[in-house]
């Protein structure tokens, strides 16, 4: 018999919630099949997940959580039960457009995209994670899970006298809009009954009495168990538009018995859906998966032999590397970096590695990527940077929720110290700072060293002027912003730039050569940077002779 480790915040002995609720469903129909361990999360340890590496793991509610159990899941086979949101750092899409979070606002997208299934309650929960994450293993139970003795309770109440015109739900918690259903009741002169009972048989039985529940949730609702216990009860609604339940096919014509035998039903189907995935077999009811879109991820290689091991483990971690190309020019490097490359080649088919005979110089190297180049995305990757492992994921998510944005950005840390983490560096907070977007503010370092842009973007603007050893990206973007496309700040900082005193922009040997590139490139697309900026800064670049 396999073993499965349940892991939840809290379970239903103590805390009575509807996710408790519905775990506790789960983990009894499983247990007649399984050897079933439950623990909290806070309590989970990465040697407890490695003593368990054979078991299966079904994650439910996971804020207590810690990183380094989430990494160490991630090579293990676990299922997500996703409860409310926590892809979200407010836990709530209803703030912003179509559900659709923008980068800074997504969280914990390694850890749902590694699971073997996310199970969400209702299409349009699971809508909503399968697009902010762009996942391809999201699953839709389409309903909750209740206990046999919850719902023979709910039947056994089908009879009762509907005594209360229309009931509103007592509860302090704000997102459950008491205050907005008495104050919908108020301005339509509707009578209204608060109800409210820690016992669910009491607060049942006072709902089975209700004619109308009037329930406003101030934030969109997965499921929402309370709407579909009404619907058992055979109650009418009033109510807004943030019930997930409300997306399913049932919901506008199944009530009172003809539902509770659909609710025994679905939670049958629902559980066996669950063990087909512990099992490994083939799932039925994924809903249409939103498949990843490939990224190419160019290097230019040229004496980088201290920095290549820490760079591919930085870049094979990457939480979307297996929708990566990592293409490797090697510019004639006189080191031995190959030795090291073909390692990871061994293990990672999606890397690829070209030794040139001759060094193009940066920009032609780039430029060279950029035409063996398959992904729909690109983004040039320095040796001696370390990105966040989600830096790419992040920006990827940007271009792909805004359409009419070419390139996404952000700002990075500062180090002085060679093959430094993000994860652990010296920068002390300190940032390469970049500005939000705008032509004007392209006569500073914007976008940056770790941009993702789209391949498209040279159909129009054309590729990297080869003529310049430092200033050729500076020139790229203008040269792209000139020609329409426009760029996105994420508000999160997603890198580590190292100040490479060896550098091209940091060697004082090369400092005067560099001026005199950014002097031709200002006087190039004083039309982009505008009258005003352009007389703030031409003293500064010496007017053109």
């Amino acid at each position: 018999m396999r073993e499965i480790v349940y892991i939840a915040d809290f379970f239903a002995h103590q805390v009575h919630g509807g996710a408790e609720l519905v775990d506790d469903c789960i983990i009894k129909q499983l247990k007649k099949s399984y050897d079933i361990e439950s623990i909290n999360s806070q309590s989970v340890t990465a040697k407890i997940i490695e003593d368990n590496k054979d078991s299966f793991f079904i994650v439910s509610n996971f804020i207590g959580l810690s990183e380094d159990v989430k990494i160490g899941l991630s090579n293990h086979h676990y299922a997500i039960i996703e409860h409310d949101h926590k892809f979200l750092k407010t836990r709530d899409p209803s703030p912003f457009a179509n559900g659709i979070a923008p980068a800074d606002q997504i969280i914990n997208g390694y850890f749902y995209r590694n699971a073997k299934t996310v199970f969400c309650q209702s299409k349009s929960h699971a809508e909503c994670t399968r697009d902010n994450l762009i996942l391809d293993n999201v699953s839709n139970f389409g309903f909750s899970f209740w206990s046999n003795k919850s719902l023979e309770t709910i039947e056994s109440l089908l009879s009762n006298k509907k005594s209360i015109p229309n009931a509103v739900l007592k509860s302090s918690n704000p997102i459950k809009g008491t205050s907005s259903a008495i104050n919908y009741c108020k301005k339509h002169n509707i009578d209204y009954q608060l109800i409210q009972s820690p016992q669910y048989s009491e607060f049942m039985s006072q709902l089975s009495t209700a004619e109308n529940l009037t329930f406003f949730p101030q934030v969109r609702e997965s499921f929402c168990r309370l709407v579909v216990e009404a619907r058992m009860l055979g109650c009418s609604l009033t109510t807004n538009s943030n019930l997930g339940c409300a997306s399913e096919e049932w919901f506008s014509s199944l009530k009172g018995r003809e539902l509770i035998d659909f609710a025994r039903q679905r939670i049958r189907e629902n559980i066996e859906h669950i063990k087909n995935v512990i099992e490994g077999n083939k799932s039925e009811i994924l809903i249409e998966p939103r498949k990843y879109p490939k990224i190419s991820i160019i290097t230019s290689m040229y004496k980088g032999e201290k920095y290549i091991d820490g760079f591919l483990k930085n870049i094979v971690e990457q939480t979307v590397f297996q929708d990566c190309e990592l293409i490797i020019l090697d510019a004639n490097s006189p080191e031995n970096e190959f030795a090291i490359i073909e390692k990871y080649m061994k293990r990672y088919s999606n890397i690829y590695y070209e030794r040139l005979d001759k060094d193009p110089g940066i920009y032609g190297t780039w430029n060279l990527g950029i035409k063996r180049a398959t992904g729909k995305y690109i983004t040039n990757a320095n040796l001696d940077d370390n990105k966040s492992l989600d830096q790419i994921e992040i920006m990827v998510n940007c271009l792909e929720k805004n359409q009419d944005i070419d390139l996404a950005y952000s700002e990075a840390f500062i180090t002085n110290v060679p093959n430094e983490t993000y994860g652990n560096n010296s920068s002390q907070g300190k940032t390469y700072p970049v500005a939000e977007f705008s032509r004007e503010a392209m006569i500073k370092c914007l976008p940056g060293c770790m941009p993702v842009w789209r391949k498209t973007m040279h159909d129009k603007a054309g590729m990297f002027d080869e003529s310049y050893r430092s200033a050729g990206d500076w020139d790229m973007w203008l040269r792209a912003a000139r020609a329409g496309s426009r760029f996105k700040k994420v508000n999160k900082v997603c890198g580590i730039y190292y100040m490479n005193p060896n550098g091209l922009s940091t060697n004082v040997e090369t400092q005067k050569e560099k001026f005199k590139e950014e002097q031709k490139v200002f006087w190039e697309y004083t039309d982009v940077f505008g009258k005003n900026v352009t007389s703030q800064y031409k003293n500064y670049f010496q007017e053109k002779k």
